[in-house]
């Protein structure tokens, strides 16, 4: 019997043993298996985690996607209409939108100086000053002794030589220092007509630059004025008309006023040199012409009765 318990209780005891190895194993398992996973690298942990909120953020990715294509069309659209180039527009239209009111003005004024210019150019020519058709003819009448004729000639003729002739004629009979005084009287008269019609091309020179600075400050006026009543940062395709605008006006006055100035300078000399020119004329006509102390005796009577008029020219 004793033999038999021993070998129950031994039995046991292997069980035992048996249960506790296997029991200490799972632990061991388990220590092992939770080392490694504190273990693993952080971007496989990333990784992991990434791919799980991929999979549930796919249903929400998949609700933006038709709204990211609303807007990239949108934005592809807007691109699309940046990238178009601009309307054509002829640079008349352009310049008429550009000018303002003060180019309108600068462009009146510029007609009005081409007109100028041209009248100028016609009339400061040395054959109008001294016309040789009037010279001769005078010159034929004086050697004729037509005295009267040439006197009359002299009068009804517009040119600047025939007005200083006829000026120094109508004082001959107070002698050759009346005569030379009546010619200079007429010179300065027709001096200064000529000197007035020459101011208008010098009022041009000088206000078209400052109508082109008028433009100039209305235009920066006008692009700051952009800035001052804008709540964000102004496109620079806002700013640019006001700053056209000031740089065209600028550019309109200088191209009137520059071409202005040269014209004045130039037909003053030729005024100058035209007037020069004609009074030498009329002194050599005056100098062919009989002068008197006084005026002689006006002649008999006709068998008309007819008598010469008070207005006629000294005879010899």
């Amino acid at each position: 019997m004793i033999v038999s318990g021993t070998e129950t209780t031994s039995a046991r005891g292997g069980a035992t043993a048996s249960a506790t190895r296997w029991r200490w194993l799972g632990w061991v398992m388990f220590v092992l298996a939770f080392s490694a996973t504190l273990a693993l690298p952080p971007a496989v942990r990333a990784q992991d985690d990434s791919s799980e909120e991929m999979t549930e953020e796919e249903p929400a990715e998949e609700e933006e996607a038709p709204a990211k294509g609303k807007a990239k069309g949108a934005a592809a659209a807007t691109e699309e209409e940046a990238a178009k180039p601009a309307e054509e527009q002829s640079y008349l239209s352009w310049l008429w939108e550009a000018s303002g009111y003060e180019g309108l003005l600068i462009g009146f004024m510029s007609v009005a100086l081409l007109a100028f210019i041209i009248s100028n150019i016609l009339q400061l020519r040395l054959p109008v000053f001294v016309p040789p058709d009037f010279v001769k003819t005078f010159e034929e009448k004086v050697a004729n002794r037509d005295y009267q004729g040439a006197y009359d000639l002299a009068k009804s003729d517009e040119s600047f030589v025939a007005k200083l002739v006829a000026g120094g004629l109508s004082r001959a009979s107070r002698g050759p220092e009346e005569v030379a005084a009546g010619m200079s009287e007429a010179a300065e008269d027709e001096n200064m007509a000529l000197d007035h019609r020459l101011s208008y091309i010098s009022i041009i020179g000088a206000t078209a630059p400052m109508l082109g600075l008028l433009g100039t400050v209305h235009g920066m006026v006008s692009a700051f004025s952009v800035i001052a009543n804008s709540t964000v940062s102004p496109k620079p395709a806002d700013l640019a008309k006001g700053i056209t605008m000031a740089l065209v006006t600028t550019l309109e006055g200088l191209i009137v006023a520059i071409p202005a100035v040269i014209a004045f300078a130039l037909f003053k000399n030729m005024q100058a040199r035209s007037v020069l020119e004609a009074s030498m004329a009329a002194e050599n006509l005056l100098a062919k012409f009989p002068l008197q102390g006084k005026r002689p005796a006006a002649p008999a009577p006709s068998a008309a009765g007819a008598t010469p008029g008070a207005g006629a020219p000294p005879s010899a």
